[in-house]
């Protein structure tokens, strides 16, 4: 229902949709009774008047991220159509749209998870570890290009904390790697908490909240260098200009 209502609530705010009709159809499609039509305007935080047929408010939604998009907004993160038009030349507007899409279309929906599993990942750890490593996959491609993973050990050694940069090429082969093809792990261990990154009897080990938290701080180093490297300006506009061409609506 929460899904069913946040896609109307952007229906309506995308294509100007007749809220009243939108109201009626939802409540007959889900036939769940005016109950659910009212959570469904609090979403959009709309009160509508079934007397006067009007409705006043402001028609914002919360993203799949519990974020806030108000109606005025183009920019949705999630949604690639809507990203600003790649610069033809370096802009240090690029930096706050990146960063946007980073943390709220990739780690702010990891955080989630861990959040809705009240910080307890046992039994969760595959699916948070390879959502972690397909986003630093991702998040690397901008400042180091498109290498099928291999722009991660660079990552890795320019912007994580210093106690990763021996293991950037573990990170890609042990864990990257493993986890996406195979889906467990073989030569490596992970923890479901805080644990810091280590070698124990030759295998390397580290708990999945302290990649997470290592992963935020690479992100802020990444994007405070992008203010001024040259070299990462040029790969971040060239990925980010392939990304945002090859959107279709």
């Amino acid at each position: 229902m929460v899904l069913a209502r946040s896609f109307v609530c952007r229906m309506v705010l995308r294509y100007g949709l007749n809220l009243k009709a939108e109201y009626r159809r939802f409540a007959d499609r889900l036939q769940t009774g005016s109950s659910c039509c009212s959570l469904f305007l609090e979403d959009c935080m709309v009160i509508y008047d079934p007397v006067s047929g009007s409705s006043t408010g402001s028609l914002s939604v919360p993203s799949v991220t519990g974020a806030i998009v108000s109606g005025s907004s183009v920019f949705l993160a999630w949604q690639p159509t809507t990203w600003p038009e790649a610069p033809a030349k370096w802009d240090a507007s690029l930096i706050a749209t990146v960063g946007t899409i980073i943390k709220e279309s990739m780690l702010d929906e990891i955080d989630n998870v861990i959040s809705d599993a009240g910080g307890n990942l046992e039994h969760r750890g595959h699916v948070v570890a390879i959502a972690l490593l397909c986003a630093l996959d991702a998040i690397s491609s901008y400042g180091y290009g498109r290498k099928n993973g291999k722009q991660i050990p660079p990552f890795i050694r320019a912007h994580f904390p210093k106690e990763y940069h021996p293991h950037s090429k573990a990170l890609l082969k042990l864990y990257r790697h493993s986890m996406v093809h195979s889906w467990n792990l073989f030569e490596a261990s992970i923890l479901p908490g805080n644990d810091p990154v280590r070698s124990v009897g030759g295998s390397l080990i580290f708990g999945l909240i302290h990649l997470r938290e290592a992963m935020s701080k690479a992100v802020a180093d990444y994007l405070k260098k992008l203010a001024t490297n040259k070299a990462l300006q040029t790969k971040t506009l060239d990925r980010y200009s392939k990304l945002r061409a090859s959107a279709k609506a």
